[in-house]
Protein backbone atom coordinates (compact mmCIF):
# COMPACT_ATOMS: atom_id res chain seq x y z
CA UNK A 1 0.00 0.00 0.00
CA UNK A 2 3.17 2.55 0.59
CA UNK A 3 4.19 1.66 -2.83
CA UNK A 4 1.13 2.45 -4.06
CA UNK A 5 0.62 5.81 -2.62
CA UNK A 6 4.12 6.94 -3.03
CA UNK A 7 3.39 5.83 -6.71
CA UNK A 8 0.49 8.14 -7.16
CA UNK A 9 1.79 11.09 -6.11
CA UNK A 10 0.29 10.85 -2.36
CA UNK A 11 3.45 10.41 -0.38
CA UNK A 12 5.67 13.68 -0.84
CA UNK A 13 7.57 14.17 1.46
CA UNK A 14 8.57 10.48 2.19
CA UNK A 15 9.13 10.19 -1.36
CA UNK A 16 11.34 13.50 -1.42
CA UNK A 17 13.24 12.87 1.52
CA UNK A 18 13.42 9.08 1.95
CA UNK A 19 12.66 7.51 -1.11
CA UNK A 20 14.78 9.64 -4.05
CA UNK A 21 17.95 8.65 -2.80
CA UNK A 22 17.30 5.45 -0.73
CA UNK A 23 13.80 3.26 -1.98
CA UNK A 24 12.33 0.36 -0.53
CA UNK A 25 13.42 -3.09 0.20
CA UNK A 26 11.99 -6.57 -0.05
CA UNK A 27 11.19 -7.53 4.17
CA UNK A 28 9.89 -9.98 6.14
CA UNK A 29 8.84 -9.53 9.96
CA UNK A 30 9.07 -12.03 12.59
CA UNK A 31 6.88 -15.02 13.86
CA UNK A 32 4.26 -14.26 15.58
CA UNK A 33 3.47 -10.92 13.47
CA UNK A 34 2.02 -8.84 15.83
CA UNK A 35 2.63 -5.10 17.92
CA UNK A 36 4.95 -5.56 20.87
CA UNK A 37 6.60 -8.39 19.95
CA UNK A 38 7.68 -7.28 16.26
CA UNK A 39 9.44 -4.74 17.80
CA UNK A 40 11.70 -6.55 19.29
CA UNK A 41 13.85 -7.25 15.86
CA UNK A 42 13.96 -3.44 15.50
CA UNK A 43 15.79 -2.88 19.15
CA UNK A 44 17.39 -6.22 20.29
CA UNK A 45 18.24 -7.83 16.61
CA UNK A 46 17.20 -10.83 18.40
CA UNK A 47 14.41 -12.79 16.98
CA UNK A 48 11.10 -13.42 19.95
CA UNK A 49 12.54 -17.13 20.41
CA UNK A 50 15.96 -15.83 21.71
CA UNK A 51 14.50 -12.72 23.39
CA UNK A 52 11.82 -15.34 25.05
CA UNK A 53 9.10 -13.78 24.43
CA UNK A 54 6.55 -16.21 22.07
CA UNK A 55 3.77 -13.71 21.45
CA UNK A 56 1.88 -10.70 23.14
CA UNK A 57 0.02 -13.39 25.36
CA UNK A 58 1.65 -16.33 26.61
CA UNK A 59 1.98 -18.67 29.74
CA UNK A 60 5.12 -19.59 31.72
CA UNK A 61 4.60 -23.46 32.00
CA UNK A 62 7.45 -23.09 34.49
CA UNK A 63 6.06 -21.29 37.35
CA UNK A 64 2.04 -22.00 36.07
CA UNK A 65 0.71 -23.96 39.10
CA UNK A 66 -3.29 -23.19 38.64
CA UNK A 67 -4.07 -20.67 42.07
CA UNK A 68 -6.45 -18.14 40.93
CA UNK A 69 -5.24 -14.59 42.01
CA UNK A 70 -1.23 -15.28 42.61
CA UNK A 71 -0.77 -16.92 39.53
CA UNK A 72 -1.90 -14.14 37.12
CA UNK A 73 1.52 -12.97 36.77
CA UNK A 74 2.68 -16.15 35.37
CA UNK A 75 0.02 -15.77 32.41
CA UNK A 76 0.91 -12.56 29.99
CA UNK A 77 -1.27 -10.12 28.17
CA UNK A 78 0.75 -7.06 26.72
CA UNK A 79 -2.88 -5.86 25.96
CA UNK A 80 -3.92 -4.34 29.32
CA UNK A 81 -1.91 -3.44 32.81
CA UNK A 82 0.89 -6.29 31.83
CA UNK A 83 2.16 -4.12 28.93
CA UNK A 84 4.90 -2.66 30.26
CA UNK A 85 6.38 -6.19 31.64
CA UNK A 86 7.64 -6.81 28.06
CA UNK A 87 10.44 -4.55 29.39
CA UNK A 88 11.42 -7.50 31.66
CA UNK A 89 10.37 -10.38 30.18
CA UNK A 90 13.54 -10.38 27.70
CA UNK A 91 16.20 -13.12 27.78
CA UNK A 92 19.12 -11.79 30.15
CA UNK A 93 21.67 -10.56 28.94
CA UNK A 94 19.97 -9.56 25.62
CA UNK A 95 20.82 -5.81 24.95
CA UNK A 96 18.63 -2.89 22.64
CA UNK A 97 19.76 -0.13 21.04
CA UNK A 98 18.46 2.28 24.23
CA UNK A 99 21.89 0.11 25.91
CA UNK A 100 24.15 0.90 23.11
CA UNK A 101 23.43 4.63 22.43
CA UNK A 102 23.70 7.44 24.52
CA UNK A 103 21.85 10.31 22.98
CA UNK A 104 17.92 9.24 22.12
CA UNK A 105 14.74 10.21 21.81
CA UNK A 106 12.11 7.78 21.81
CA UNK A 107 8.62 8.56 21.18
CA UNK A 108 5.43 6.73 22.13
CA UNK A 109 7.12 3.03 22.29
CA UNK A 110 6.10 0.02 24.51
CA UNK A 111 9.22 -0.89 24.64
CA UNK A 112 11.19 1.71 27.16
CA UNK A 113 14.00 -0.18 28.98
CA UNK A 114 17.15 1.49 29.69
CA UNK A 115 15.36 5.06 29.06
CA UNK A 116 15.77 7.83 31.50
CA UNK A 117 12.21 9.77 31.56
CA UNK A 118 13.37 12.51 29.68
CA UNK A 119 14.24 10.18 26.92
CA UNK A 120 10.80 8.13 27.19
CA UNK A 121 8.43 10.89 25.81
CA UNK A 122 4.88 10.97 24.19
CA UNK A 123 4.57 9.01 27.75
CA UNK A 124 0.71 10.17 28.60
CA UNK A 125 -0.54 11.01 25.07
CA UNK A 126 0.01 7.22 24.28
CA UNK A 127 -1.45 6.19 27.20
CA UNK A 128 -4.63 8.42 27.24
CA UNK A 129 -5.16 8.06 23.60
CA UNK A 130 -4.16 4.74 22.63
CA UNK A 131 -6.32 3.46 25.49
CA UNK A 132 -9.10 5.77 24.19
CA UNK A 133 -8.25 4.97 20.47
CA UNK A 134 -8.41 1.22 20.79
CA UNK A 135 -12.17 1.06 20.96
CA UNK A 136 -12.95 4.23 19.22
CA UNK A 137 -10.84 3.99 16.51
CA UNK A 138 -9.53 7.21 16.41
CA UNK A 139 -5.64 6.35 16.34
CA UNK A 140 -4.95 10.05 14.38
CA UNK A 141 -4.48 12.47 17.15
CA UNK A 142 -1.93 10.28 19.05
CA UNK A 143 -0.51 10.15 15.64
CA UNK A 144 -0.83 14.07 15.76
CA UNK A 145 0.61 13.87 19.51
CA UNK A 146 3.55 11.83 17.93
CA UNK A 147 4.21 14.39 15.15
CA UNK A 148 4.22 17.68 17.18
CA UNK A 149 6.96 16.36 19.62
CA UNK A 150 8.92 14.54 16.55
CA UNK A 151 9.00 18.15 14.80
CA UNK A 152 9.48 19.91 18.41
CA UNK A 153 12.79 17.72 19.11
CA UNK A 154 14.00 17.93 15.08
CA UNK A 155 16.58 20.75 15.54
CA UNK A 156 18.10 18.89 18.23
CA UNK A 157 20.23 16.14 16.88
CA UNK A 158 19.77 13.82 19.00
CA UNK A 159 22.05 10.26 17.86
CA UNK A 160 18.71 8.15 18.09
CA UNK A 161 15.50 9.20 17.09
CA UNK A 162 12.57 6.17 17.31
CA UNK A 163 8.91 7.16 16.69
CA UNK A 164 6.10 5.25 16.80
CA UNK A 165 3.09 6.38 14.86
CA UNK A 166 0.00 3.45 15.16
CA UNK A 167 -2.25 4.81 13.40
CA UNK A 168 -1.97 2.47 10.49
CA UNK A 169 -1.98 -0.84 12.25
CA UNK A 170 -4.61 0.65 15.06
CA UNK A 171 -7.38 1.85 12.02
CA UNK A 172 -6.73 -0.95 9.97
CA UNK A 173 -8.19 -3.38 12.22
CA UNK A 174 -11.92 -1.07 12.36
CA UNK A 175 -11.55 -1.17 8.25
CA UNK A 176 -10.25 -2.79 4.87
CA UNK A 177 -6.73 -2.44 4.67
CA UNK A 178 -7.55 -0.61 1.63
CA UNK A 179 -9.92 1.43 3.44
CA UNK A 180 -9.90 5.08 2.84
CA UNK A 181 -9.45 6.09 6.68
CA UNK A 182 -6.76 4.03 6.45
CA UNK A 183 -4.96 5.93 3.57
CA UNK A 184 -5.64 8.96 4.97
CA UNK A 185 -3.09 8.12 7.80
CA UNK A 186 -0.39 7.35 5.28
CA UNK A 187 -1.12 10.90 4.49
CA UNK A 188 -1.43 12.39 7.44
CA UNK A 189 2.26 10.19 8.54
CA UNK A 190 3.68 11.98 5.57
CA UNK A 191 2.92 15.82 6.20
CA UNK A 192 4.44 14.67 9.37
CA UNK A 193 7.71 13.89 8.18
CA UNK A 194 7.61 17.51 6.09
CA UNK A 195 7.05 18.52 9.28
CA UNK A 196 10.03 17.19 10.48
CA UNK A 197 12.28 17.64 7.46
CA UNK A 198 11.28 21.27 7.86
CA UNK A 199 12.87 21.92 11.22
CA UNK A 200 15.82 19.88 10.28
CA UNK A 201 15.35 16.52 10.91
CA UNK A 202 17.05 15.06 8.58
CA UNK A 203 19.90 17.38 7.99
CA UNK A 204 23.80 15.97 8.13
CA UNK A 205 24.83 11.96 7.88
CA UNK A 206 21.05 10.92 8.40
CA UNK A 207 20.16 7.43 7.96
CA UNK A 208 16.08 7.58 7.62
CA UNK A 209 14.33 4.50 7.99
CA UNK A 210 10.47 4.07 8.00
CA UNK A 211 9.29 0.56 8.67
CA UNK A 212 6.14 -1.55 9.53
CA UNK A 213 6.95 -4.31 12.60
CA UNK A 214 3.97 -6.37 10.51
CA UNK A 215 1.49 -6.26 7.39
CA UNK A 216 -2.55 -7.08 7.57
CA UNK A 217 -5.62 -8.97 5.75
CA UNK A 218 -8.92 -8.96 5.89
CA UNK A 219 -10.84 -10.86 8.62
CA UNK A 220 -13.98 -12.54 6.75
CA UNK A 221 -14.60 -14.81 9.87
CA UNK A 222 -13.49 -15.89 13.09
CA UNK A 223 -12.56 -19.43 14.72
CA UNK A 224 -12.61 -19.12 18.22
CA UNK A 225 -9.53 -21.52 19.30
CA UNK A 226 -10.53 -21.66 22.92
CA UNK A 227 -13.99 -21.82 22.44
CA UNK A 228 -13.60 -24.57 19.67
CA UNK A 229 -11.13 -26.80 22.10
CA UNK A 230 -14.01 -26.38 24.75
CA UNK A 231 -16.56 -27.50 22.33
CA UNK A 232 -14.46 -31.04 22.02
CA UNK A 233 -14.49 -31.57 25.50
CA UNK A 234 -11.25 -30.24 26.84
CA UNK A 235 -11.55 -27.47 30.04
CA UNK A 236 -9.32 -24.29 28.18
CA UNK A 237 -8.04 -21.17 29.89
CA UNK A 238 -7.74 -18.14 28.15
CA UNK A 239 -7.94 -14.49 28.18
CA UNK A 240 -9.30 -12.44 29.32
CA UNK A 241 -10.67 -14.70 32.11
CA UNK A 242 -7.20 -15.57 33.15
CA UNK A 243 -8.45 -18.61 35.39
CA UNK A 244 -10.43 -21.62 35.37
CA UNK A 245 -10.49 -24.83 37.71
CA UNK A 246 -8.12 -27.94 36.47
CA UNK A 247 -7.74 -26.51 32.40
CA UNK A 248 -6.55 -29.11 30.45
CA UNK A 249 -5.11 -26.42 28.06
CA UNK A 250 -4.57 -22.76 27.91
CA UNK A 251 -4.89 -20.73 25.03
CA UNK A 252 -3.07 -17.43 24.23
CA UNK A 253 -3.46 -15.69 21.47
CA UNK A 254 -1.56 -12.96 19.48
CA UNK A 255 -2.75 -10.64 16.56
CA UNK A 256 -5.18 -12.78 16.39
CA UNK A 257 -3.75 -15.25 13.64
CA UNK A 258 -1.50 -17.27 15.48
CA UNK A 259 -1.96 -18.98 19.00
CA UNK A 260 0.24 -20.52 21.53
CA UNK A 261 -1.37 -23.68 23.24
CA UNK A 262 -0.37 -24.80 26.22
CA UNK A 263 -1.50 -28.78 27.59
CA UNK A 264 -2.38 -30.15 31.03
CA UNK A 265 -0.75 -26.33 32.18
CA UNK A 266 -0.60 -26.21 36.42
CA UNK A 267 1.46 -29.49 36.26
CA UNK A 268 5.22 -27.17 36.36
CA UNK A 269 6.57 -29.17 33.33
CA UNK A 270 9.66 -27.82 32.80
CA UNK A 271 9.93 -28.56 29.07
CA UNK A 272 6.85 -28.67 26.72
CA UNK A 273 5.99 -32.02 25.50
CA UNK A 274 6.47 -33.05 21.83
CA UNK A 275 4.21 -34.42 19.03
CA UNK A 276 5.15 -37.74 19.78
CA UNK A 277 4.51 -37.00 23.43
CA UNK A 278 0.66 -35.84 23.07
CA UNK A 279 -0.08 -38.51 20.11
CA UNK A 280 0.96 -41.48 22.34
CA UNK A 281 -1.17 -40.67 25.31
CA UNK A 282 1.53 -38.94 27.76
CA UNK A 283 -0.02 -35.99 28.34
CA UNK A 284 -2.85 -36.29 31.07
CA UNK A 285 -6.31 -35.08 30.43
CA UNK A 286 -5.44 -34.72 26.19
CA UNK A 287 -6.86 -36.89 23.57
CA UNK A 288 -4.10 -38.44 21.46
CA UNK A 289 -5.71 -36.73 18.07
CA UNK A 290 -6.18 -33.06 19.36
CA UNK A 291 -3.39 -32.01 16.78
CA UNK A 292 -5.10 -33.28 13.82
CA UNK A 293 -8.18 -32.04 15.33
CA UNK A 294 -7.13 -28.61 15.62
CA UNK A 295 -5.57 -28.68 12.25
CA UNK A 296 -8.70 -29.67 10.55
CA UNK A 297 -10.56 -26.75 12.41
CA UNK A 298 -11.89 -24.05 9.88
CA UNK A 299 -9.76 -21.73 9.52
CA UNK A 300 -6.55 -23.21 10.65
CA UNK A 301 -3.66 -23.18 7.84
CA UNK A 302 -1.54 -25.82 10.38
CA UNK A 303 -0.50 -26.66 13.75
CA UNK A 304 3.25 -26.50 14.51
CA UNK A 305 4.89 -28.86 17.34
CA UNK A 306 8.62 -29.57 18.36
CA UNK A 307 9.87 -33.13 17.73
CA UNK A 308 13.51 -33.34 18.71
CA UNK A 309 15.65 -30.58 17.39
CA UNK A 310 13.13 -29.74 14.97
CA UNK A 311 9.71 -28.79 14.37
CA UNK A 312 6.86 -30.67 12.57
CA UNK A 313 3.77 -29.34 10.73
CA UNK A 314 0.89 -30.85 10.71
CA UNK A 315 -2.12 -29.89 7.96
CA UNK A 316 -5.35 -31.46 7.45
CA UNK A 317 -4.10 -33.20 4.76
CA UNK A 318 -0.72 -34.22 5.41
CA UNK A 319 2.54 -33.08 7.83
CA UNK A 320 6.01 -31.88 6.60
CA UNK A 321 9.28 -30.92 9.03
CA UNK A 322 11.87 -28.70 9.65
CA UNK A 323 15.05 -29.94 10.83
CA UNK A 324 18.56 -27.87 11.92
CA UNK A 325 21.60 -29.43 10.45
CA UNK A 326 23.31 -30.26 14.01
CA UNK A 327 26.82 -29.97 12.02
CA UNK A 328 25.84 -26.76 10.41
CA UNK A 329 22.77 -25.12 12.18
CA UNK A 330 21.83 -22.31 10.16
CA UNK A 331 21.21 -25.40 7.55
CA UNK A 332 17.52 -26.51 8.01
CA UNK A 333 16.10 -29.40 5.86
CA UNK A 334 11.86 -29.40 4.97
CA UNK A 335 10.95 -32.70 4.43
CA UNK A 336 7.21 -33.39 3.20
CA UNK A 337 5.56 -36.21 4.86
CA UNK A 338 2.10 -36.28 2.74
CA UNK A 339 1.94 -32.90 2.10
CA UNK A 340 3.81 -29.47 1.38
CA UNK A 341 2.96 -27.47 4.33
CA UNK A 342 4.72 -24.52 3.95
CA UNK A 343 4.42 -24.32 0.19
CA UNK A 344 8.00 -24.74 -0.53
CA UNK A 345 7.92 -27.39 -3.58
CA UNK A 346 9.14 -30.54 -2.48
CA UNK A 347 11.99 -31.71 -0.28
CA UNK A 348 15.12 -29.07 -0.01
CA UNK A 349 17.97 -28.53 2.82
CA UNK A 350 19.12 -24.74 2.52
CA UNK A 351 21.17 -22.35 4.23
CA UNK A 352 19.45 -19.74 6.41
CA UNK A 353 19.32 -17.13 3.81
CA UNK A 354 18.52 -19.02 1.47
CA UNK A 355 15.58 -20.33 2.87
CA UNK A 356 14.59 -16.11 3.20
CA UNK A 357 15.46 -15.65 -0.85
CA UNK A 358 13.61 -19.25 -1.70
CA UNK A 359 10.58 -18.34 -0.28
CA UNK A 360 9.92 -14.61 0.20
CA UNK A 361 7.14 -14.41 -2.44
CA UNK A 362 5.94 -17.94 -1.60
CA UNK A 363 2.69 -18.40 0.58
CA UNK A 364 4.76 -18.69 4.05
CA UNK A 365 7.68 -15.94 3.56
CA UNK A 366 11.03 -17.04 5.98
CA UNK A 367 8.96 -19.86 7.31
CA UNK A 368 11.56 -22.57 7.88
CA UNK A 369 13.54 -19.91 10.15
CA UNK A 370 10.60 -18.37 11.28
CA UNK A 371 9.05 -21.58 12.98
CA UNK A 372 12.25 -23.16 14.03
CA UNK A 373 13.27 -19.17 15.75
CA UNK A 374 10.00 -19.33 17.86
CA UNK A 375 10.58 -22.82 19.45
CA UNK A 376 13.91 -21.77 20.82
CA UNK A 377 11.78 -19.84 23.47
CA UNK A 378 10.90 -21.65 26.69
CA UNK A 379 7.65 -20.23 26.71
CA UNK A 380 6.64 -21.37 23.56
CA UNK A 381 3.44 -23.66 23.53
CA UNK A 382 3.76 -27.24 23.25
CA UNK A 383 1.67 -26.28 20.20
CA UNK A 384 1.16 -22.95 17.50
CA UNK A 385 -1.42 -23.01 15.35
CA UNK A 386 -1.25 -20.51 12.60
CA UNK A 387 -4.16 -19.01 11.11
CA UNK A 388 -4.79 -19.57 7.27
CA UNK A 389 -5.85 -15.92 5.26
CA UNK A 390 -9.34 -14.57 6.53
CA UNK A 391 -9.60 -16.05 8.92
CA UNK A 392 -8.50 -15.31 12.91
CA UNK A 393 -8.32 -17.38 16.32
CA UNK A 394 -10.59 -15.10 18.55
CA UNK A 395 -14.14 -14.40 18.26
CA UNK A 396 -15.68 -14.01 21.71
CA UNK A 397 -13.77 -11.62 23.54
CA UNK A 398 -12.57 -9.39 20.49
CA UNK A 399 -13.33 -6.28 21.53
CA UNK A 400 -13.88 -4.48 19.12
CA UNK A 401 -14.03 -7.33 16.79
CA UNK A 402 -10.96 -6.99 14.18
CA UNK A 403 -12.18 -6.63 10.65
CA UNK A 404 -8.24 -6.80 10.03
CA UNK A 405 -5.60 -8.50 11.58
CA UNK A 406 -2.38 -10.46 11.34
CA UNK A 407 -0.50 -12.48 13.94
CA UNK A 408 -0.06 -15.29 11.12
CA UNK A 409 2.84 -16.32 9.22
CA UNK A 410 1.28 -16.04 5.77
CA UNK A 411 2.77 -13.46 3.20
CA UNK A 412 0.16 -10.64 3.90
CA UNK A 413 1.68 -10.55 7.62
CA UNK A 414 4.66 -11.17 7.06
CA UNK A 415 6.00 -9.18 4.51
CA UNK A 416 6.55 -5.84 6.13
CA UNK A 417 7.99 -2.33 4.84
CA UNK A 418 11.41 -1.32 5.17
CA UNK A 419 12.27 1.85 3.45
CA UNK A 420 15.72 4.03 3.69
CA UNK A 421 16.57 6.96 2.42
CA UNK A 422 19.98 4.93 1.32
CA UNK A 423 19.96 2.02 -0.99
CA UNK A 424 19.80 -1.22 0.79
CA UNK A 425 20.74 -4.37 -0.32
CA UNK A 426 17.65 -7.46 0.18
CA UNK A 427 16.03 -9.28 1.30
CA UNK A 428 16.06 -8.23 4.89
CA UNK A 429 14.56 -9.14 8.31
CA UNK A 430 13.50 -7.05 10.48
CA UNK A 431 16.23 -8.56 13.02
CA UNK A 432 18.70 -7.09 10.30
CA UNK A 433 18.13 -3.15 11.02
CA UNK A 434 19.41 -3.23 15.17
CA UNK A 435 22.90 -3.97 13.78
CA UNK A 436 22.87 -2.07 10.44
CA UNK A 437 22.07 1.59 12.53
CA UNK A 438 24.73 0.35 15.28
CA UNK A 439 26.96 0.09 12.23
CA UNK A 440 26.38 3.96 11.21
CA UNK A 441 26.36 5.21 14.60
CA UNK A 442 29.59 3.63 14.98
CA UNK A 443 28.05 2.13 18.61
CA UNK A 444 29.00 -1.42 18.18
CA UNK A 445 27.49 -4.88 17.71
CA UNK A 446 26.82 -7.18 20.72
CA UNK A 447 27.83 -10.80 19.34
CA UNK A 448 25.12 -13.52 19.77
CA UNK A 449 22.03 -11.69 17.76
CA UNK A 450 20.37 -12.89 14.81
CA UNK A 451 20.22 -10.02 12.51
CA UNK A 452 23.37 -9.71 10.37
Amino acid sequence: MFIQLAADGDLPNLSRYVLESGGVVPATTVFPSTTGVAYLPFLTGCYPGTCDVPGIRWLDRRTYRGRWWSERKHVRSYCGYQAGRINTDLRPGIESLFDRVDDVAVLASPFTRGLTKRANRVRVARAVLGSAAHYTGRYESLDRAVGRDLARIAPNGHQLVFAVFPAVDGVTHFHDPWHPAVMDTYRQFDRIVGNYAARGGFDGDHLALIVSDHGASSVERHTDLAVSMKAIGIPTLSHPIVWRRNPDAAVMVSGNGSAQVYLAPGNGRPTRASLSNIEDGSVPGIPTDLVTRIASMDGVAFVASSQGAGVTLVAEHGRASLTPDPADPGRITYEMQGSDVLDLGGDSSRGDREWLEFSLNRRYPDGPAQLLQLFRSERAGDLVVVAELGCDLRDGWELPEHRSGHGSLIAEHMRCLIAANRPLDGPLRTVDLFPLLLEHLGCGVPPGIDGI
